[in-house]
């Protein structure tokens, strides 16, 4: 049998959505882009709807939980994460962005196509920016930086699992 050619073989987000009968549609990029200014330019899109999944460390792991070291933050892609507001919502005031090294060993994922779904490690837990679930359409990274996934925001949301919800944005 002959191999699939690379835009044809399924991701993890893509084998993550399917298994869960989440219909999704794919946006092939016309180049590799590892911003969501770059995807929604070469989609033609707003920069919204290409969500941005920011993968932040805490300063210590929780106490007496066997819950991850990090967390996983989706925003819109017009919007800056607030570091303070995702502090206070998990207890944790000194987190600060995970390093390339890290991202790319505990999800699976080069630094700028980071899904928010399939990631090595499934203990990471998830929050959403409210923001996200206002807009019609979502695009998600497939896990490659020339490939997206367009999906609505609460199949999103179904797919990650025990999302939490919030104010995660810096104002303005």
């Amino acid at each position: 049998m002959a191999k699939k050619k690379k835009s044809q073989a399924k991701t993890m987000p893509m084998r993550v959505l399917e298994k869960k009968s989440i219909p999704y549609d794919l946006r092939q990029q016309s180049s590799k882009q590892f911003t969501a200014e770059g995807v929604a330019s070469d989609l033609g899109v707003h920069v919204a709807q290409v969500v941005k999944a920011m993968f932040i460390e805490r300063s210590e792991p929780p106490r007496g939980s066997s819950r991850s070291q990090y967390v996983l933050v989706v925003i819109p892609g017009d919007r800056r994460l607030s570091l303070k507001k995702v502090g206070a919502n998990i207890g944790d005031k000194k987190i600060r962005l995970a390093s390339e090294r890290d991202v790319e060993r505990v999800t699976g994922y080069q630094l700028g196509a980071v899904s928010v779904i399939g990631f090595l490690r499934p203990d990471v837990p998830n929050y959403v920016d409210q923001r996200v679930l206002d807009l019609g359409q979502v695009i998600i990274s497939s896990g490659r930086p020339d490939l997206g996934l367009a999906l609505l925001p609460d199949d999103m949301t179904r797919a990650m699992e025990g999302v939490h919800i919030g104010d995660y944005c810096a104002d303005g």
